[in-house]
C-alpha cells in the first residue's frame, strides 16, 4: 500500500459493506478509475491493498461505528505510520474516513523505525506530535494540585515534579541530593507510620497508599499528604524504587475531622450521661449533708464556714461538671437570643479554673446588656479556646483580661497589626482577650487562623483551636482577628453583630411559637 498524499479522504458503504461512492483522493490512493470501485466490498479492496490487514479490519466494517489503526509495512516490518479509520454509521449508510497519522503510543515499540529518516513526511510529524506531547505534559505536571516523584531504593528522589516548590521552595535541589531531607519533614509522630507503610508493601507489586503530616517551613505548619506509589521491581524481587505522586489533602482531613468530632461529641453525651446523673446524686448528697449541719451550727461555730464552703463548693462543681458536658452535646446547637454579658460572666467560673491562681485573671463586662442571635455552645467554646491560648502564653505568674463592650455602627473597633482603621459595619459587641505573654512571632501572623498550625508541642497543640473559632465567628457575620508584639503580649478580640432589643422579642417570640407547635399540634390521622 502507497504512503498517501491526502489529509484525509472518505467513502460510502451500504449495511452489507458495498462501497456506494468515494472521493477521488481515495480512488487515486488505491489506483482506481472513476467508479471503478462502485459495487465492490469495503473489506476486498483494502485487504488486496495491503493483506496484512485482513487480520486487523473490523469483519463487520461499515455496518456499525468503529475505529481503528491500520499500519503500513516495509520489507514485512511494521513501519511508524499508517491510516486512522474512523467509520460512522446511519441509518441506511455509512461514511468511512482515512487520516494518515503516526501509530498510537502503545504500538510505536512494535514498529520499525528506520523508515522514519527516509520518510521526510513521517519524521516531521513525528517531531511535531513529540513536541505538542511534551508541552500538553509540562503544561499537566504545571497545574497538576499534586506532586509526581521517582525514587531509588535508598528514597532519594531522582525526579520531583514544579509542584514540590510550593512546598518547598527552597528545598527542591536538596530533595534530589539527600533522601533523608524530606523525610525530616515528616510530622515526628508520623516517621514511623511512614517507615512502617513501605516496610509492609516491600516485595509487592501492587500501587498502594497512605497518608502522613508534614512540616512545612518556615513555621512548621501541618499540611496532611497523600503518598499514591508503585514499586518497581526486577523478576527476581529486587526492588529498584517507586513511581507515585504526592496529594495535598488536607481539606479533606479537615472535613473528617469535623465528622470524627461530630461522632465523638455524639458518643461522649451518650457516654456522660449516666455519670452526670451519678455525680448529680452525689453532689446532691454532700450539698444536703453539708447543709443540714451547717444550719444545726451557731454562726460562729468555726465548723460553719468550712461546711458553708463545702456546700458552695459542691453546687459549683455540678455547674461545672454540666457546663463541661455541655461543649461537647450537638443538641445545643440551635441559635437563640444571649446576653453576651451574662454568657461571659457565666464561662468565667470555667475560664477561673483553668488559669492557675497565681496569675492574675481580669474582667471587665460592663453593666449594659447586649443581645446577640448565636449559637451558645460554639461561643463558650470560642472563650474557652482563647483563654487557654492565653493561659499557655501567660505561663503562671502573668496577666489575663477579658473585656466586653458595645460599639455602634460606624465607630471604630480593634484592628490588626498593619491595618490603617477598621470600622463597625453595624451594631456589635467587641470581645477583647488580652494576655501579657512573649506574643506571636511577625513571621506567624499570616498562619495563625490557618488549619493545623500550631506553636504548642504535638501534645497540647491540635491547631484547630482558631481554625475552628474563625470559622465560628464568620458563620455569624462576626469579625475575628489579633494584635501581638514580641515579649508584649497578644490581644485576640472578636466583633459579633447585635440585635435591637424588640427584634430580640420577635425572635424569641417566633422561636417560643414554634416549640409550642411541636410540642402540641400533632398530624391528623388518615
Amino acid at each position: 500500500m502507497k504512503t498517501p498524499t491526502f489529509e484525509s479522504t472518505q467513502v460510502t458503504v451500504g449495511k452489507d459493506g458495498e462501497i456506494l461512492g468515494y472521493q477521488k483522493s481515495f480512488g487515486d490512493w488505491l489506483g482506481l478509475r472513476a467508479k471503478e470501485g462502485y459495487g465492490k466490498k469495503i473489506l476486498n479492496l483494502l485487504t488486496e491493498g495491503e493483506p496484512s490487514w485482513s487480520e486487523i479490519l473490523p469483519a463487520n466494517l461499515g455496518k456499525e461505528e468503529q475505529e481503528c489503526f491500520l499500519p503500513f509495512l516495509e520489507n514485512g516490518n511494521i513501519t511508524a505510520s499508517g491510516v486512522y479509520l474512523n467509520c460512522f454509521s446511519q441509518e441506511d449508510f455509512s461514511t468511512i474516513t482515512f487520516s494518515p497519522a503516526l501509530a498510537p503510543h502503545e504500538k510505536l515499540k512494535q514498529t520499525f523505525v528506520g523508515d522514519i529518516p527516509n520518510d521526510p513526511r513521517a519524521f516531521s510529524t513525528m517531531f511535531l506530535r513529540l513536541q505538542k506531547a511534551e508541552a500538553r505534559l509540562a503544561d499537566y505536571l504545571m497545574h497538576f494540585p499534586g506532586i509526581f516523584f521517582t525514587q531509588r531504593p535508598d528514597l532519594s528522589f531522582s525526579y520531583l515534579s514544579k509542584g514540590i516548590r510550593k512546598m518547598f521552595p527552597n528545598d527542591y535541589e536538596g530533595f534530589l541530593r539527600n533522601g533523608g531531607l524530606f523525610q525530616g519533614f515528616i510530622f515526628e509522630k508520623d516517621r514511623e507510620h511512614f517507615h512502617k507503610q513501605l516496610s509492609e508493601n516491600s516485595g509487592k507489586t501492587e500501587t498502594f497508599s497512605f497518608t502522613y503530616r508534614v512540616k512545612l517551613p518556615p513555621g512548621g505548619q501541618l499540611v496532611y499528604l497523600m503518598d499514591i506509589r508503585t514499586p518497581t521491581i526486577t523478576s527476581n524481587g529486587k526492588l529498584l524504587g517507586y513511581e507515585g505522586v504526592l496529594l495535598d489533602v488536607t481539606r479533606q482531613s479537615i472535613a473528617e475531622h469535623r465528622v470524627s468530632n461530630s461522632v465523638w461529641r455524639e458518643g461522649l453525651a451518650t457516654l456522660t450521661n449516666g455519670l452526670v446523673h451519678d455525680f448529680s446524686n452525689l453532689m446532691a448528697g454532700i450539698y444536703s449533708i453539708s447543709e443540714l449541719y451547717h444550719g444545726m451550727l451557731e454562726k460562729d461555730d468555726p465548723m460553719a464556714n468550712g461546711l458553708g464552703q463545702i456546700k458552695k463548693s459542691s453546687m459549683q462543681a455540678q455547674k461545672l461538671v454540666r457546663r463541661i458536658i455541655d461543649l461537647h452535646r450537638e443538641t445545643s446547637s440551635s441559635r437563640a437570643v444571649h446576653d453576651l454579658k451574662l454568657l461571659l460572666k457565666d464561662q468565667m467560673d470555667l475560664v477561673g479554673i483553668i488559669v492557675p491562681r497565681s496569675a492574675k485573671l481580669i474582667t471587665d463586662f460592663g453593666s449594659e446588656t447586649l443581645p446577640a442571635y448565636l449559637e451558645e455552645t460554639g461561643f463558650r467554646q470560642v472563650i474557652l479556646n482563647l483563654a487557654i491560648n492565653a493561659r499557655d502564653a501567660i505561663g503562671r505568674t502573668g496577666k489575663l483580661k477579658i473585656s466586653l463592650r458595645k460599639v455602634e455602627r460606624g465607630s471604630p473597633i480593634m484592628m490588626d497589626a498593619g491595618e490603617e482603621k477598621r470600622i463597625a459595619p453595624q451594631l456589635g459587641a467587641e470581645i477583647r482577650i488580652e494576655d501579657d505573654g512573649q506574643g506571636i512571632p511577625p513571621e506567624f501572623a499570616d498562619k495563625v487562623f490557618d488549619p493545623f498550625f500550631t506553636t504548642k508541642d504535638s501534645e497540647s497543640g491540635s491547631g484547630f483551636g482558631l481554625y475552628n473559632a474563625k470559622l465560628y465567628v464568620e458563620d455569624h457575620k462576626g469579625m475575628i482577628g489579633f494584635r501581638s508584639n514580641p515579649d508584649e503580649g497578644t490581644t485576640f478580640y472578636i466583633f459579633l453583630p447585635l440585635i435591637e432589643e424588640e427584634e430580640g422579642k420577635k425572635i424569641q417570640k417566633r422561636r417560643s411559637a414554634r416549640r409550642a407547635t411541636r410540642e402540641f399540634v400533632k398530624p391528623r390521622k388518615r
